[in-house]
C-alpha cells in the first residue's frame, strides 16, 4: 500500500462522510454478530435501514426536478460576475469583427461608384501578353476572352504543374474575371516584365483551384472592387527580368516558392503590396481534417492591408523589405523548432535602404480585417504596425498563431513594432465540440521548442498545445494606449501564450492590455466526469491481496474521475506521476490520458504572457489578465461500479479500501441450484444503484503567469488575477499538478509573477514538465511605496543608469494584486523594503546571492523561500531536479538576512463559516506551510524577528472544528551560519537560544 496524501486535502465532502459511514456499520456488525446472509443479500436489507449503511443510501439521492438548474444557474452567473474583464475583452473582439466587416462593405460600395480607368479583359493597359524579346509563356494555353452581359473572363489552361507566364501588363478590370484552369496542386507565375513602372491593378476576379504568384517589381495594388478567390496566393515586388528574372523562373520550376539557403526567392523590391479598403481575398476551407488550408503571401518594399482577407486552416503572411528569403514553417526537418505553421518570410534591408528611410522601406501594416481558423498570421519588416483586426482562433489539434515580428535583417536596431489604439490582435477559440485525448496535449508539452533566429531575437520556449502570439523587435515594441475617442490596444490569447520581445524596450500604455484570461463557461457533460477501465494487475500494484486473488481481473470498472488522488512522482520510489482510487485499491494513471476534452476545456486555465529583452514597461491604466476561467458542469448521471466484499459488504469501486479482498464486482443476489446446476440473479438497483443523477455547478480553474524575463523594468499596471471558487471547491490544490488535472475540489489558484527566465524541461523517463528560474536582473527591490516613473518613460528612451539592470516594484501594487505566486530571481541581490502578501496557499520565492528581508512576507498556509540554493530543475544542464546555486560574485556579501522585528508567516488560517463561500477561502488553508531559508554563506534572523508557521484551526457551519498541522520546511545553511534571535513557529512556538526541530530538518540557533 503506497503512502498517500492526507484525504482531507484531496477528496470532497461527501467522500468524508463515507469515511465515517463505514465505521459506523463496521461497529454495527461487531455489535450484532455474524449474519446468516451477508448485508446485500439479506431480503430485508432495505428496511433495517441501520445495518444498509448511509453509503449505498446516499447514493440513491438524485437531485429533485427542477432544484438542480437554479443552483447551477445561480454559480455560472456569479463566475461571470467575477471575471467580467475576460468576458469584456471577448465581447471586444467580436464586436470589432463587426464593425470592420461593417467598414468593408461600405468601403466597397463607394469603392464600386468610383470611376475606373483600368481597361476589361485582354489589351493594352488591361491584361497584355508580353511580346518580342520580352515574350515568354510556358506550361499553359493562351488566353481566351469571351464577353457576356458586360462581364469579361480571361481563361488560361495550364498544361504543367509549373506554369511560367510573362505579361506586359497585368491589370484585370473591375468587370473581368481571371481564371486559371488548373489543378490543386498546380502553380502559375505571372511576371510583369514591361516597360511601364506602375504596380498592377486588381479591380476585378481571380479564380483558380491552386497556387497564383503576381510579381511586379513596381507592386500589385487591390482595389476596393478586388476578389481574389485562389488556393494559394503570393504578390510580390521583385525583379522579373535580366539574370535575376531567369533565376527568379529556375527556382520558381525547381523549388516552387522556397529558397535555396539564405538565397532571397524575391530581390530588389521598387514597389509596394497593397490591399485596399473593401478588397476581398480568400483562400478555400479544407474539405477534409488531413487537408490544409492555402495562405496569401504579401511582399513589397511596403506591405499594407486595409481590406479583408481570409484563409481558413492556412495563413495570410505581409512582408515588407528589399528582398524576402522564404522557408518552410514549423513540421518541416528544416524547421523543427519553428513556431509558425505555414511559411517563414525574413526580409532583408539592403546598406542603402538603412541608411536612407525616407521612402519607407520596410513598413508593414493591417488597417483592415484578417481572419484565420486554425492557421496564422504574420505580420514581418522593419516597422510593423497592427491598427486593425487580425483574429485567428485554436483548436485541439491544430492551434492559431499570429506573429508581429521586426527581425534583425530588416532593422539594423532601428525598427519597431506598434500595436495601435483600438486595434484587436485575437486568437480565440474554435467553436467546437470535437476533442482530443489528455495525451496529445501532453505531446505538446513534452518537448517545448525555443522559437527560432527567423522570428526571434530571443529564444522563449514554445508550447504547441497552446495558442502563440508572438511579438518580438530587433528595438521596441509598443502597445498604444487609449484617447478621446479609441481604446488602448488590445492582445488577447484565450489561455494561451503570448510572448513580448524586444532587443531594447517593451511599453504598455495606459489602456492597453495584454489579455490570457481562460475560457469563461465551458459546458463539461456530467458524464465526462466517468472513467472507465479494465482491471488487471498492473492497476493493482500497489493492493497486494486483491492482486494475488485475482477476482476482479478483466473486470470493467467505472470511477468518478474528481476522487481519484494524485501521487507525485518520487514517492515511494516510483519515477512517474500516479492517480489512485480514493482507497488505494487501483492505480489508473495509465487511464487517464485517454480521456477526451473540448478546446475550450483546455483553455479553461489562465495562459502565459512573458517578456524578454532589455527592458519592459508598463503605465498606470495598462493591463495585464491572467484571469482564470470556468467550467460549468451539467445536470447529469455518472456510472458507478460497487464491488463485493469477502465481509459481505458492498464498496463503491471509487472508494474501496485496499486492504479488503473482493469477491468481485457486485452483479446482484444469487440463487444457485446445485440440483440443476443454474445460477439465477436478482439485481436491486435501490440497494446498489449504477447510475447516480448529480446536479450542475461551476468550478473556477487556475489563473496564469506573467514572466517578466527582461534586464530592467518598470511595472506600474494592473496584473488582473481574478478566479472563480464554486462551492465544491474546499480542497488544496495539488502544488506539483498541472492545472487542468486539478480536482473539481481544489481551490482555484490565482495568478503568478515570475522575475526571471522561466524555462521549461522535460524529463521523458518521468513524462513531467517541470520549470527552472534563472536570473536575468542584478537587483530587484520590493519597495514600500516605489516612485512612479512610467509615464515619464518614452518607447526610444535608454534605460537610466540608476535603473540600468534593475527591477523596482511597489510591493502595495502586488499585494492588491492578490497573486498567488511571487517568484524572483536576481543575479546579485533581492531587497524587500515593503510588507509582502500573496494570497493564501501561495508561494514567495526570493533566489539571489543576497536575500535581505527588511519587510514582513506572509503566504498563509504557503510557502516562502529565501537564498541562492534552490532545489528545481536545472535549466542550463538538464540533470533533473536538484539544488541550483546562483554564484555570489567576487567582492560581495552573500547569505540571507531577517531584520529584526521581521515576522515570516506562513501559519495556518483560523475562522468560523458565516456564508457561503467560507469554506473555500478556509478549509484549505488549514494547516501551517513551510518557510526554507538556504544559502552558501550566512543566514541571519534579527532580534525580535518570527518564522511562524504554525497550524491553524476552522469551525465549520456544523459547529465542528477542523485542525491544521504545522510544519516548518528545511533551512539548508550550506558553509555559512545560521543565526538568530528571533522566534520560530511550528504548531507551537519556539523561542530563546537553543536547539530547534520542526518538519524535516534541524536548526541551530545561537
Amino acid at each position: 500500500m503506497p503512502v498517500l496524501p492526507s484525504r482531507r486535502a484531496t477528496l470532497v465532502p461527501q467522500q468524508r462522510s463515507l469515511r465515517r459511514s463505514r465505521l459506523n456499520e463496521s461497529l454495527l456488525l461487531a455489535l450484532l454478530g455474524t449474519a446468516a446472509l451477508p448485508l446485500h443479500a439479506a431480503p430485508n436489507w432495505f428496511a433495517a435501514s441501520s445495518q444498509a449503511g448511509p453509503q449505498a443510501r446516499a447514493m440513491q439521492r438524485a437531485p429533485m426536478p427542477g432544484m438542480a438548474t437554479p443552483a447551477a444557474a445561480r454559480q455560472q452567473m456569479q463566475a461571470r460576475q467575477q471575471l467580467t474583464q475576460s468576458i469584456a475583452n471577448l465581447n471586444r473582439s467580436a464586436n470589432a469583427i463587426a464593425a470592420q466587416q461593417a467598414a468593408q462593405e461600405a468601403a466597397r460600395a463607394q469603392a464600386q461608384a468610383t470611376p475606373s480607368s483600368v481597361p476589361d479583359g485582354l489589351g493594352a493597359g488591361g491584361l497584355q501578353v508580353a511580346e518580342g524579346a520580352q515574350a515568354g509563356w510556358q506550361g499553359a494555353n493562351a488566353p481566351t476572352h469571351t464577353v457576356e452581359a458586360g462581364r469579361h473572363t480571361v481563361a488560361i489552361r495550364q498544361t504543367a504543374d509549373r506554369a511560367v507566364l510573362n505579361w506586359e501588363t497585368f491589370n484585370v478590370g473591375r468587370n473581368t474575371t481571371l481564371r486559371f484552369d488548373q489543378n490543386a496542386s498546380d502553380a502559375v507565375l505571372n511576371k510583369v516584365v514591361g516597360a511601364s513602372a506602375a504596380p498592377s491593378q486588381i479591380q476585378g476576379q481571380i479564380q483558380a483551384a491552386g497556387t497564383v504568384m503576381v510579381v511586379n517589381q513596381n507592386g500589385v495594388v487591390f482595389s476596393g472592387t478586388s476578389q481574389v478567390n485562389v488556393r494559394n496566393l503570393v504578390a510580390a515586388a521583385a525583379v522579373t527580368t535580366g539574370s535575376q528574372g531567369q533565376a527568379l523562373d529556375a527556382q520558381f520550376l525547381a523549388r516552387g516558392l522556397y529558397s535555396e539557403g539564405s538565397t532571397p526567392t524575391f530581390q530588389n523590391a521598387l514597389g509596394d503590396i497593397e490591399v485596399q479598403a473593401g478588397a476581398r481575398i480568400a483562400t478555400p476551407a479544407p474539405t477534409s481534417a488531413t487537408q490544409g488550408g492555402g495562405y496569401v503571401l504579401l511582399a513589397g518594399r511596403q506591405a499594407h492591408n486595409a481590406g479583408h482577407i481570409t484563409t481558413p486552416s492556412g495563413q495570410t503572411l505581409l512582408a515588407a523589405g528589399d528582398s524576402f528569403v522564404i522557408a518552410k514553417g514549423y513540421g518541416t526537418e528544416g524547421s523543427p523548432t519553428s513556431t509558425t505553421r505555414g511559411n517563414e518570410v525574413t526580409p532583408r534591408l539592403s546598406t542603402a535602404s538603412l541608411a536612407d528611410l525616407s521612402n519607407g522601406v520596410g513598413h508593414v501594416s493591417n488597417t483592415g480585417l484578417i481572419q484565420t481558423v486554425t492557421g496564422d498570421i504574420t505580420l514581418t519588416g522593419r516597422e510593423v504596425t497592427q491598427g486593425g483586426v487580425a483574429i485567428a482562433t485554436t483548436s485541439t489539434s491544430v492551434r492559431g498563431t499570429i506573429h508581429l515580428l521586426n527581425p534583425a535583417a530588416a532593422s539594423g536596431g532601428k525598427g519597431s513594432v506598434k500595436l495601435a489604439p483600438d486595434s484587436v490582435t485575437a486568437i480565440v477559440l474554435e467553436d467546437s465540440v470535437a476533442t482530443a485525448y489528455d495525451s496529445q496535449r501532453e505531446a505538446g508539452r513534452a518537448n517545448p521548442a525555443p522559437a527560432t533566429d527567423a522570428d526571434a531575437p530571443y529564444a522563449l520556449a514554445d508550447f504547441r498545445d497552446l495558442s502563440r502570439i508572438e511579438i518580438t523587435s530587433d528595438n521596441t515594441v509598443q502597445f498604444l494606449g487609449a484617447d478621446n475617442t479609441r481604446q488602448g490596444a488590445l492582445a488577447l490569447a484565450t489561455g494561451g501564450q503570448i510572448v513580448v520581445q524586444a532587443a531594447n524596450r517593451s511599453l504598455l500604455e495606459s489602456g492597453a492590455e495584454l489579455d490570457v484570461s481562460g475560457a469563461v463557461g465551458v459546458r463539461v457533460a456530467m458524464a465526462s466526469n466517468n472513467l472507465v477501465i479494465n482491471v488487471q494487475g498492473n492497476e493493482q500494484r500497489d493492493a497486494p491481496v486483491n492482486r494475488e486473488g485475482g477476482n476482479l481481473n478483466s473486470e470493467d470498472v467505472w470511477l468518478d474521475r474528481r476522487s481519484l488522488i494524485f501521487v507525485p512522482a518520487g514517492t515511494n520510489g516510483y519515477e512517474t506521476d500516479r492517480w489512485y482510487t480514493a482507497g488505494g485499491l487501483l492505480e489508473v494513471s495509465g487511464y487517464l490520458a485517454t480521456s477526451g476534452r473540448t478546446v475550450s476545456e483546455w483553455m479553461a486555465q489562465g495562459g502565459t504572457v512573458s517578456f524578454a529583452g532589455a527592458d519592459v514597461v508598463t503605465r498606470a491604466g495598462s493591463a495585464i489578465n491572467l484571469s482564470g476561467g470556468s467550467l460549468d458542469v451539467q445536470d447529469g448521471q455518472l456510472r458507478q461500479t460497487w464491488l463485493r466484499g469477502q465481509d459481505g459488504r458492498l464498496y463503491v469501486a471509487d472508494r474501496a479500501p485496499a486492504d479488503i479482498l473482493y469477491e468481485g464486482v457486485y452483479r446482484g443476489y444469487e440463487v444457485h441450484s446445485a440440483r440443476w446446476g443454474h445460477t439465477r440473479r436478482y439485481y436491486d438497483p435501490i440497494q446498489a444503484p449504477v447510475y447516480r443523477d448529480e446536479a450542475g455547478y461551476t468550478v473556477g480553474r487556475d489563473a496564469g503567469k506573467l514572466v517578466v524575463g527582461t534586464t530592467s523594468a518598470v511595472l506600474e499596471g494592473s496584473i488582473v488575477s481574478d478566479v472563480y471558487q464554486g462551492p465544491r471547491q474546499d480542497q488544496a490544490s495539488q502544488a506539483d499538478l498541472d492545472a487542468l488535472y486539478q480536482s473539481h475540489a481544489a481551490v482555484a489558484r490565482r495568478g503568478q509573477l515570475i522575475i526571471g527566465r522561466y524555462t521549461p524541461v522535460y524529463y521523458p523517463e518521468e513524462g513531467i514538465l517541470r520549470y527552472g528560474l534563472q536570473a536575468m536582473s542584478d537587483k530587484v527591490r520590493l519597495a514600500d511605496d516605489a516612485e512612479r516613473i512610467a509615464d515619464s518613460l518614452v518607447v526610444e528612451g535608454a534605460v537610466a543608469a540608476e535603473r540600468l539592470g534593475q527591477l523596482v516594484l511597489d510591493a502595495g501594487s502586488l499585494n492588491a494584486a492578490g497573486l498567488g505566486a511571487i517568484r524572483i530571481a536576481a543575479k546579485q541581490e533581492v531587497v524587500v523594503d515593503g510588507a509582502l502578501a500573496v494570497s493564501s496557499g501561495g508561494d514567495i520565492t526570493l533566489y539571489a546571492p543576497k536575500v535581505s528581508i527588511q519587510a514582513d512576507l506572509t503566504a498563509r498556509s504557503g510557502t516562502i523561500f529565501a537564498g541562492n540554493v534552490l532545489r528545481q530543475s536545472n535549466p542550463v544542464a538538464v540533470s533533473g531536479m536538484g539544488d541550483v546555486v546562483l554564484p555570489v560574485p567576487a567582492q560581495a556579501e552573500g547569505g540571507v538576512v531577517v531584520e529584526p522585528g521581521v515576522r515570516i508567516d506562513v501559519s495556518g488560517l483560523t475562522g468560523e463559516y458565516q456564508q457561503a463561500g467560507d469554506a473555500s477561502t478556509l478549509h484549505p488553508y488549514v494547516d501551517g506551510g513551510s518557510v526554507a531559508l538556504r544559502a552558501t554563506h550566512d543566514v541571519t534572523l534579527g532580534s525580535g524577528s518570527v518564522i511562524d508557521a504554525s497550524a491553524g484551526a476552522v469551525l465549520d457551519n456544523k459547529k465542528q472544528l477542523q485542525g491544521g498541522e504545522g510544519r516548518f520546511g528545511p533551512a539548508g545553511r550550506g558553509s555559512g551560519n545560521w543565526t538568530g534571535h528571533g522566534t520560530l513557529g511550528a504548531g507551537r512556538r519556539y523561542s530563546s537560544a537553543g536547539r530547534f526541530r520542526g518538519g524535516r530538518a534541524d536548526h541551530r540557533v545561537t
